[in-house]
């Protein structure tokens, strides 16, 4: 039996590194939100860089 909730654990915790993953891969791949920006904020700059162009 503990074994089993081992497992579960171990799926729950893959998952939940793989969400993450897709989730800094696509705010890196399409900056969408650039609301203000921070001082330096390599999203917020690369979309002025956009609007520029």
């Amino acid at each position: 039996m503990e074994m089993i909730q081992y497992i579960i654990v171990g799926i729950i915790i893959l998952l939940a590194i793989i969400f993450m993953a897709r989730r800094i891969y696509s705010s890196f791949k399409n900056p969408t939100e650039c609301n203000g920006g921070c001082a330096g904020c390599k999203l917020y700059d690369h979309c002025n860089k956009q609007k520029v162009d």
